[in-house]
């Protein structure tokens, strides 16, 4: 049986206070990190650069002001996951989360499901969307991450990591990576951004209140993962192991 998690990533208002815009037309997206910390500065990490250019390029003159590229942003900026390496790393509360639900499952399917809060180029308003599939090769805690594989991931790259509630997972290259169009899954309900209700139903549901998804240390865990897998699938999700591959946004 498939075990999967649904795990929320990216810049958004309450980690770099912005969100990464998206096209509803296109259904294109532009994948931007979160910061490391809450301090936003015009002096922000300059590893932001790559993505200032491909945003300022996806984005149109007369689209929302909110959806332009900010004046501020983080002063350290947290690079994870690594679409290019096919990595995702984590600590504390969730990296408890990851390891306790994937591990002992030896032989069965298990999968990580990247989402986001995207704001669009049309309307300014939030698209809560799935961006990046991994199916899991192996994790590891931080400590037991070879030498070989630092540069591949945020949490292990400069020195390696010595803290063993620090968790690294490697996904298998030939079937995971950043999607080239983001698929929508929740909207605004009942006082909190949800997972649609018509979804709920075709994946089975997910072990949290009513699809709850805005940010939380809790991990949601897909109730029936081969369910969901066959809805995924069905989508017919093309993976990208690039961050931000010029092919997918349909740059102007």
């Amino acid at each position: 049986m498939a075990t999967g998690l649904l795990v929320r990533v990216g810049i958004d208002s309450t980690s770099g206070g912005w969100n990464a815009p998206c096209c509803e037309k296109s259904f294109c997206f532009c994948y931007v990190p979160i910061g490391e910390d809450a301090v936003l500065t015009e002096y922000y990490d300059p590893a932001y650069q790559p993505y200032e250019q491909v945003v300022r390029a996806f984005v149109p003159e007369d689209a929302p002001r909110c959806v332009h590229w900010p004046r501020r942003l983080p002063q350290r900026g947290h690079f994870d996951p690594d679409f290019r390496h096919l990595t995702y790393g984590d600590v504390g509360q969730k990296a408890g989360r990851i390891w306790n639900v994937f591990n002992g499952q030896e032989g069965d399917s298990k999968f990580i499901v990247f989402y986001a809060g995207l704001r669009s180029i049309q309307k300014g308003k939030l698209c809560y969307s799935i961006i990046g599939f991994y199916t899991v090769k192996c994790i590891l805690r931080g400590p037991d991450v070879q030498r070989a594989d630092w540069h591949r991931n945020a949490h292990v790259r400069n020195g390696g990591c010595n803290d063993v509630r620090t968790v690294v997972v490697f996904a298998d290259k030939s079937k995971s990576g950043r999607l080239c169009k983001y698929i929508r899954i929740g909207s605004w309900r009942n006082g909190a951004y949800r997972v649609d209700k018509n979804l709920l139903k075709e994946w089975g549901g997910l072990d949290v209140r009513d699809g709850y998804i805005q940010r939380s240390a809790f991990l949601p865990r897909f109730c029936d993962g081969d369910r969901f897998l066959r809805w995924f699938y069905r989508q017919r999700p093309e993976l990208i192991s690039e961050d931000n591959p010029r092919q997918c946004l349909k740059i102007r």
